[in-house]
């Protein structure tokens, strides 16, 4: 029995020193995003035509919908027809 928790303290240490040889973390850093949130720190959002998603702050918001572009905006409401 000592010789396997031997064996296992082994392994758990040469694979701490592999992670930190291979310069990856072993536990998750603290500035990684939020799930939801870009790398800028803003939310991200589908696009309502094409379903692209784009951080909010370069979509264009137009009837509560979020689109990726002007153009996207435009094909989407003249699909939709008049409300």
């Amino acid at each position: 029995m000592g010789k396997l928790l031997q064996l296992i303290i082994l392994g758990v240490v040469a694979w701490v020193a592999l992670r930190i040889l291979q310069g990856k973390p072993t536990l998750p850093r603290d500035e990684a995003p939020a799930r939801g949130a870009s790398a800028e720190g803003g939310m991200m959002r589908r696009c309502a035509y094409c379903q692209v998603h784009i951080p909010e702050g370069e979509c264009t918001r137009s009837r509560g919908n979020y689109f990726c572009g002007e153009a996207h905006r435009d094909a989407y409401f003249r699909e939709q027809g008049p409300r």
